[in-house]
């Protein structure tokens, strides 16, 4: 599934792989299980999802993972990271050990084998497979950095953060409210059908520009947002598809998205938020989330919900869009290689099971 550079690039060491799996989900993991899915000699997509607690339904969460995986219908074979500081001693049990047990068996199923596997600590990983942990065998993390693969890849402009926060700019660095306001009352005054012919316009110009809102229609699209219908249709707007606004806010299309003019409207709407204050914040949050959610990006989505509902606890949308997170429901979008979300590195698809962390 992975498309561009990575296709083109040797993955051959555990350093690759474990930087591979940095550089595909733009951050470090922490108590996370990572696999990443192998069809004959390419890369595919990467998957990330928490750890189980010691309560958690084991083949439930198995049954989850494969069903992620299996998502690749030429996935041939896994190899996977479980990035956790617990410490790995001479005569203690592997991690995870019934977890990985079965999750090879329910892949065996499905004809798919486990190739590799590594622990990821804070500072340093070893095989999985080892019989017995030597403190010796352990490969300090830093010597990744210095991986051909990872070399590349930063050359070429990526990079890993040390968490999974989405980069959300200061709150409403020029506040509009008043303008937002005034701009509400004129809407109201218009018919619904009207009122979305006009937001659909302008967010349209901005969706095929280059250059930022003016605050004058920062406040006008900060409005528009504001309203339930008009939100809807201009949500549905952004993958630049022809297609029932359901199926498009689902990620449920035929075709792929234009994946470049969603970016774009990841940037309008980041504008916007500079320019919101209060529950004006809401709808624009709960519409980052919602792209997040289609490109794969669980927890980044959750974030957005989350930072939504801390400027209006009552917002519907964001409160049903975290809980479908939540419960592990993944945009198809991000579930099938042949439309799933490719960042501007070609980096490859990314899938994260909030509901499972």
């Amino acid at each position: 599934m992975v498309g561009g550079i990575v296709e083109r690039l040797s993955i051959k060491t555990p350093d690759d792989f474990i930087s591979l799996m940095g550089h595909t989900l733009g951050y470090w993991p922490k108590e996370s299980l990572v696999c990443v899915i192998l069809d004959d000699r390419r890369i595919g997509s990467t998957l990330r999802v928490g750890l189980p607690p010691a309560e958690a339904d084991l083949v439930r969460y198995v049954q989850d993972v494969v069903k992620f995986i299996t998502t690749d219908r030429e996935a041939t074979g896994v190899v996977f990271g479980i990035f956790t500081p617990a410490p790995w001693e001479p005569m203690d049990g592997r991690p995870y050990e019934d977890v990985m047990e079965t999750l090879a068996g329910e892949l065996s199923q499905h004809n798919i084998k486990v190739r590799d596997g590594w622990i990821i600590g804070e500072t340093s990983y070893t095989s999985y497979f080892q019989l017995i942990p030597d403190p010796l065998a352990r490969t300090p993390l830093d010597e990744i950095n210095a991986s051909e693969l990872n070399a590349e890849l930063v050359f070429r402009g990526s990079s890993i953060e040390p968490g999974p926060g989405f980069r959300i700019p200061i709150l409403a660095r020029r506040d509009l409210s008043e303008e937002v306001f005034k701009n509400c009352l004129r809407i109201e005054a218009m018919t619904p059908p009207v009122a979305t012919a006009k937001a659909r316009t302008l967010w349209g110009t901005l969706l095929n520009d280059v250059a930022l809102p003016t605050d004058a229609q920062s406040a006008e699209l900060l409005a528009d947002f504001k309203f339930i219908s008009v939100r809807d249709r201009l949500l549905a707007d952004i993958p630049g598809l022809d297609d029932s606004m359901g199926n498009l806010l689902l990620g449920q299309t035929k075709r792929p998205p234009e994946w470049q003019r969603v970016d774009r409207a990841q940037e309008l709407l980041l504008h916007l938020y500079t320019r919101a204050d209060g529950p004006d914040a809401a709808p624009v949050l709960t519409s980052l989330g919602i792209i997040q959610w289609w490109e794969g990006k669980g927890s980044r989505a959750h974030q957005c919900f989350q930072h939504a509902l801390e400027s209006d606890p009552n917002y519907k949308l964001a409160q049903l869009s975290d809980q479908m997170v939540a419960a592990g429901i993944l945009a198809p979008w991000a579930m099938d290689k042949s439309s799933a979300y490719q960042p501007p590195m070609s980096r490859g698809p990314r899938i994260e099971g909030m509901g499972m962390a």
